[in-house]
């Protein structure tokens, strides 16, 4: 049997160790690999089965098999440094690395007296589970705060943004906390769509990675943009890179890939990447940042 490896680079320095244990002829991708939305659809062609690596099931493709990668940690620590919150109602999310130990941080904090969300969310396996384009799991919360258990600010940038709330996000190898607020986020958004006031030269992307392809989407963008006397091209990408977008002559682009082109990798593009829902600030049709989910 022909084995398909696919791992994201954090992994690609154990590759050997971990297709050791696997059997049958292997072939290991070398593409990028930044999500479970992110499959080698090449590879998938060559061989009988592939192992996606890091990441939780969120498409159903045949021959595709997602091997989740945990990260341990002291889930009494977490509940010792979370049960000096004033707060009493808290929501708890994480990604995929660190959500396994998500409930038993909830039942803990609830035999102290806190009332614990942990909701599944849309697009999610785990409870608590968030992406950066999908918070559905604090959807409607009713919670004072919630609480990012995870390593980095993006994903708790994102649901104070989502949610409107009070974040916290608490590094479980390190044992950080900080506050997190979405003040600072609102303040680059709105600028990046200002640096978009007045051009007419579009360019559309559109992912090949079926986790966010948006054709439809993108051709709707389109639509709008003609109406409004814009030129606009809708544009196929495998992976994205500022030397990409530098080749084409586009004054600014709305991206309808994975979200986080738009909100964590902007700084590397010399050219604006905005969000579907950013452009719609821009046209006057909406006046209230939105979340780009998939």
């Amino acid at each position: 049997m022909r084995v398909g490896v696919q791992l994201p680079d954090g992994l690609k320095r154990k590759a050997i160790e971990i297709c050791d244990e696997l059997e049958g002829d292997i072939i290991l991708s070398g593409e990028h690999c930044f999500g479970a939305c992110d499959i080698d659809l090449n590879l998938l062609k060559e061989v009988d089965i592939v192992y996606h690596f890091a990441h939780t099931k969120i498409l159903d493709l045949e021959k595709v098999v997602y091997v989740p990668y945990f990260i341990d940690y002291n889930v009494e620590k977490i509940c010792e440094i979370l049960s000096n919150l004033k707060e009493r109602r808290i929501a708890l999310i994480s990604t995929a690395q660190y959500c396994h130990k998500l409930t038993a941080i909830k039942e803990k904090l609830e035999m102290i007296g806190y009332s614990v969300e942990l909701r599944k969310g849309r697009r999610t396996e785990l409870p608590g589970q968030v992406l950066g384009c999908d918070y559905s799991a604090i959807k409607n919360s009713e919670a004072e705060a919630i609480v990012f258990v995870g390593d980095g600010i993006f994903h708790a940038k994102g649901a104070a943004i989502y949610s409107g709330k009070k974040v916290y996000a608490l590094n479980p190898l390190n044992f950080e906390l900080i506050e997190v607020g979405g003040a600072d986020f609102l303040k680059e958004r709105f600028l990046l769509i200002s640096k978009c006031v007045g051009l007419k030269k579009l360019g559309i992307i559109v992912s090949s990675k079926p986790g966010q392809r948006r054709l439809k989407l993108a051709e709707e963008i389109q639509k709008k943009a003609k109406e409004r006397g814009m030129k606009s091209l809708i544009v196929y990408f495998g992976d994205i890179t500022p030397e990409k977008l530098e080749n084409f002559p586009f004054e600014f682009y709305v991206n309808t890939a994975c979200p986080r082109i738009s909100y964590d990798d902007y700084r590397r593009f010399k050219i604006p990447i905005i969000t579907p829902q950013e452009f719609d600030i821009l046209l006057g049709i909406k006046k209230d940042l939105e979340l780009d989910e998939i």
